[in-house]
């Protein structure tokens, strides 16, 4: 039976052993997109373009579900995956058609998702194929839906399957020792009472809604769709905290290649270009996305959500627009460092310039001297020597003093 734990005890991360022993050593647990070429829909494969090496994901998926209404909150500890059931059976007492423990729902038997109690199930280390397909099976979810959770490569997004609303957002950390952006996709399915969310690495974001779950708080008096807008709302407001990285990080830049542009500059502006550019494809379509979500039409959004997910709604512009600015800001920075490359060549050429202009005239007296004629009086004077250099000494000087006075030097 499941294992209920009391609000005064601390929330923490809680592991699920059950499917562990099936997965196979010899098949891969990482695919691409390719992969899936060919595959009739609602093919379930752990799908991630970025390379990751399968041994770094061999570890053991983590579920942690909490469980709370208007009198306070529980963590509920699970052993196996098909517990779930079970403890949503327990949160269902206005209806009794809900599952029993290590059974699986079918069409005449299915899970009561509109229950007294609200009910969180957090789901992180989406390499567990079969963990995610016996929640899909519990909660009756659409295949195609189990299919997007496990592609790490979806676009944000957010599809309305009557009986639950199913949303994609990137969840966006920029690495300063590395300089550059990680996502983590957090697929999120709303129902009445329940709310599911999956991830590829577990998101210490989160920590702050679990926190204001524990302490207790008007979150406790609303349903699902509340904890989905807090959840969406820490996820967009974290997304300022990379903004102010990228501030910082075109400062930098600028101040560099105003004092000296040079190439390790121009690498580092194509970097942050190819950043700026990955973080506006993660963000862009989350407009989108909090746009449905506010003018959604389904019962499952109520109608003081709504208002706050036009407040969110208008943090993403904000985000976007201080991207473009970001943009705008970098382009000018790169004009900034062509131009400092110019100055640079023009600098080099106006001294080589300077050069050879001293070294006509004395190349001259150089050549007209160095001419093999019999009748130069000049060159059997005692002194024609030393006046040919005095000659050209003063030339020299002289034409320093002329390209000084003019500031060409």
């Amino acid at each position: 039976m499941a294992e209920e734990i009391q609000t005064d005890q601390k929330i923490e991360m809680i592991e699920n052993s059950g499917s562990e022993s099936d997965l196979k050593p010899e098949d891969p647990i990482v695919s691409k997109e390719s992969d899936k070429v060919g595959l009739p829909p609602g093919t379930l494969m752990y799908v991630d373009d970025d390379g990751k090496d399968d041994e770094t994901l061999k570890e053991k998926s983590l579920i942690r579900i909490i469980r709370y209404n208007e009198s306070g909150c529980r963590e509920v500890k699970i052993k196996s995956v098909d517990e779930i059931g079970a403890i949503v059976q327990t949160a269902s007492a206005a209806d009794q058609t809900t599952t029993v423990i290590g059974q699986k729902t079918n069409a005449n038997q299915t899970i009561n998702t509109a229950g007294q109690d609200k009910i969180w199930i957090h789901v992180s280390g989406l390499w567990d194929i079969d963990s995610v397909r016996k929640i899909g099976e519990i909660f009756q979810l659409s295949p195609l839906v189990l299919e997007d959770i496990l592609n790490m490569e979806q676009r944000p997004k957010t599809e309305d399957y009557e009986t639950y609303l199913f949303t994609i957002l990137k969840q966006i950390q920029f690495d300063e020792d590395e300089k550059e952006i990680k996502d983590n996709q957090i697929s999120i399915v709303t129902f009445e009472k329940v709310v599911l969310t999956f991830c590829e690495n577990d998101p210490q974001i989160f920590k702050s809604v679990a926190g204001r779950i524990k302490k207790g708080g008007k979150i406790l008096k609303y349903d699902a769709d509340y904890l989905t807008y807090a959840l969406i709302d820490v996820i967009v407001d974290h997304y300022l905290y990379t903004v102010e990285f990228f501030d910082e990080w075109l400062d930098d830049i600028e101040k560099r290649i105003i004092k000296n542009p040079d190439k390790e500059g121009a690498e580092e502006i194509n970097a942050l270009r190819h950043e700026l550019s990955a973080f506006k494809k993660a963000i862009w379509p989350t407009i989108t996305v909090i746009e449905k979500m506010e003018k959604s039409d389904s019962k499952l959004i109520k109608k003081q959500t709504r208002v706050l997910f036009r407040d969110i709604f208008d943090h993403v512009v904000r985000i976007t627009d201080s991207i473009e600015a970001d943009h705008e800001v970098l382009t000018g920075i790169y004009d900034l460092y062509t131009t400092g490359i110019s100055n640079k060549l023009n600098d080099t050429m106006r001294i080589l310039t300077v050069i050879s202009t001293i070294f006509i005239p004395l190349t001259f007296i150089a050549g007209v001297y160095g001419m093999n004629f019999d009748n130069m009086p000049e060159l059997y004077w005692k002194y024609g020597y030393y006046a040919c250099l005095g000659l050209m000494v003063i030339i020299f000087v002289g034409m320093l003093i002329f390209f000084r006075k003019k500031k060409w030097i």
